[in-house]
């Protein structure tokens, strides 16, 4: 029973699952949970969502790699996890005092977060070569730092 849920979780609740871009799916998947839950719960919704998703990446990495094989397409936690880190520019912006996330700011975040992904750029590959939970994680982390760059550069540089 534990290996299924941890399988479960890993997949993004069933979003990797899809047979059609599963990375991009569990993206989109966390792009509406961190909406809504932003919306409801702010700012410590999103704190709280990387720390769940980082977290419970070491914990399901095991199972979904026993499962699936390395660094599965199916296990879209580490996504969430950059996907929310991506949306930490708009935290220390516009979020820290108090404005609102739009639909516009999370679709920047998630159009960077998805081409740093897809591309990797400047370490993200090497990342990748980590062993374990590391190596399926901090490639989206650092992804998902340099989506948020460009989502700093969209709003407030540019």
């Amino acid at each position: 029973m534990l290996p299924s849920f941890q399988r479960f979780l890993a997949s993004g609740l069933g979003s990797g699952y899809s047979p059609i871009a599963p990375g991009t799916s569990g993206s989109i998947a966390a792009c509406i949970l961190l909406f809504f839950g932003l919306m409801l719960f702010e700012i410590p919704f999103l704190v709280g969502f990387v720390v769940f998703s980082v977290a419970a990446n070491f914990w399901t990495a095991p199972a979904a790699e026993a499962a699936w094989g390395k660094d599965p397409g199916a296990m879209v936690l580490d996504e969430w996890a950059g996907m929310g880190i991506s949306l930490w520019a708009w935290l220390w912006t516009i979020g820290i005092e108090g404005g609102e996330l739009s639909i516009v700011h999370l679709l920047v975040a998630f159009g960077f977060f998805r081409l740093f992904d897809i591309w990797k750029p400047l370490g993200v590959n090497s990342m990748q070569k980590l062993s374990g939970g590391f190596g399926i994680l901090f490639d989206d982390i650092l992804a998902g730092w340099y989506a948020g760059i460009g989502w700093f550069i969209v709003f407030h540089i540019w």
